[in-house]
């Protein structure tokens, strides 16, 4: 992948270059081919009129007084250059030697002054076409009026043309060898500035399900791609921590879920392998549907936990007083904390505490707190609920006067199936879920859960839920 993300780099960098140098050669060769013409024809123009300058016109006859300093560079038939003077209607009148019998084609409009490229004895010559403008009698080179004479001069340019070639053949062999100087250098710089790319891609090739520790090394990272190395380690340690955490959750439900499995099996067994009287089947299936009703109550709490934590939930939204589900919840357990002899003090809750949300989940919320509340407190001991509202959020307080929590265990206490393994907690039953489930449907409601507890003191559990101001309009019905 990387080799031809390498080669398209290159590809790309090469034709870019090209691109560019082609047009700046080819504006260098017209500037220069302009440059050499225009002094070619600078100089026949030159040519033509100091050969015009030496012919005398009258009203019948034309005298032609050519001297040697002037012919000396017509003279030989090898000096490349040529004139001719010859009236409108194509009569030759006078040409240079250096011509022979050859004569220099018209230009086909002799009224103005032309330049043209020719071929002349099979070679490439430059011809100028020159009408004979007469000097007025003033003297004044005013142009008055055509005597039909035309001035032809005539060069060879093959020297010109020459170096316009050789020009134009350094020029393309330097662009083909900084082209060829610039893909090199671009396969190394790319090989180079992709190198920590492919160590980013043979690194996460090597992470699987069994090694999510493997890390992305920063070493030799340029700053560039340092933060998209942090952010790929950053995501693999969530996913290790989730992997991680799915792990235990899956030990974990096979550990709830195999004792009672056990109990029933080896009551079971037991029982069949002889005859029993009725009291004797009476306790074995005690014993069974007490343990059934274990690996019910778990299946139960993981099946809600899974809805809970689903892409898509929905709720059934209505407007709800928080303080009536409270009482609810407390009417609820009141049972249970009468036979363990804890109090419910539900006094300190304001008055019409409304919240956007769903009944049943938010009074199941409730209902988990309270009883772990409950259970994990002392005899004689207290539970105190306080409710308010505090800026945009409703805060519920539920206190108790229980064991309480050590604090290396406060940020692990709403992991799936967690349980705190000191003495007194072990012979409470419950399946370490109440706590994930409560803080799943805090989250559902925009809102969360804190937990603050000293061992031997007590722990305080505030639930923030987001008032009615905050929440969506109540005539919306699900929440996802």
């Amino acid at each position: 992948m990387f080799s031809s993300i390498k080669a398209k780099i290159i590809l790309f960098y090469v034709a870019v270059l090209f691109l560019v140098l082609s047009v700046l050669g080819i504006f260098l060769y017209f500037s220069l081919n302009q440059i050499v013409y225009k002094f070619l024809d600078a100089g026949l123009l030159a040519k033509a009129e100091a050969i015009a300058s030496l012919i005398d016109v009258d009203r019948n006859d034309i005298d032609f007084n050519l001297s040697d300093d002037v012919m000396w560079e017509y003279r030989s038939p090898r000096s490349g250059n040529y004139f001719q003077v010859r009236r409108a209607d194509g009569t030759t009148l006078a040409k240079s030697v250096s011509l022979g019998t050859t004569e220099l084609p018209p230009t086909g409009n002799d009224s103005r002054t032309q330049f043209t490229t020719i071929r002349l004895n099979g070679r490439t010559a430059r011809l100028i076409n020159f009408p004979n403008i007469s000097r007025g009698e003033s003297g004044s080179a005013e142009k008055r009026r055509m005597h039909g004479l035309v001035i032809q001069c005539a060069e060879d340019i093959a020297s010109q043309l020459d170096l316009l070639e050789d020009f134009r053949s350094v020029l393309l062999g330097g662009v083909l060898f900084v082209m060829f100087l610039s893909a090199s250098g671009g396969f190394i710089i790319a090989r180079k500035a992709l190198a920590p790319v492919l160590d980013i891609s043979e690194t996460i090739d090597r992470i699987s399900e069994h090694d999510l520790s493997t890390r992305v090394s920063l070493e030799g990272i340029p700053p560039e791609l340092r933060i998209l190395a942090h952010s790929f380690n950053r995501t693999f340690g969530r996913m290790e921590e989730a992997f991680n955490k799915q792990k235990r959750f899956a030990a974990d439900a096979s550990h709830e879920l195999r004792t009672p499995l056990s109990v029933i099996l080896s009551q079971s067994e037991i029982t069949l392998r002889k005859e029993r009287t009725a009291e004797e089947y009476k306790n074995s299936l005690k014993a069974v549907v007490q343990a059934a009703l274990a690996m019910s109550s778990t299946v139960r709490k993981l099946l809600t936990l899974t809805r809970l934590t689903a892409d898509k939930v929905e709720l059934k939204l209505e407007t709800l007083d928080v303080k009536e589900l409270i009482n609810d919840a407390a009417r609820l357990l009141r049972p249970l904390a009468e036979q363990k002899g804890v109090g419910i003090d539900t006094s300190q809750m304001s008055a019409a505490l409304l919240v956007h949300g769903d009944r049943e989940k938010l009074l199941e919320l409730f209902t988990n707190l309270l009883d772990n509340s409950i259970k994990y407190n002392i005899p004689g001991g207290q539970v105190h609920i306080s409710a308010k509202k505090e800026t945009e959020f409703i805060v519920c307080e539920i206190k108790d006067t229980g064991i309480g929590i050590p604090e290396s265990a406060l940020d692990k206490v709403f992991d799936r199936f967690y349980r705190v393994d000191h003495s007194r907690s072990k012979e409470i039953d419950g399946s370490g879920l109440g706590l994930s489930i409560c803080r799943e449907i805090a989250r559902l409601h925009g809102g969360k859960i804190e937990i603050r507890s000293k061992e031997g003191a007590g722990t305080a559990l505030s639930v923030y839920l987001k008032g009615m101001d905050m929440q969506q309009s109540p005539n919306k019905q699900n929440r996802s």
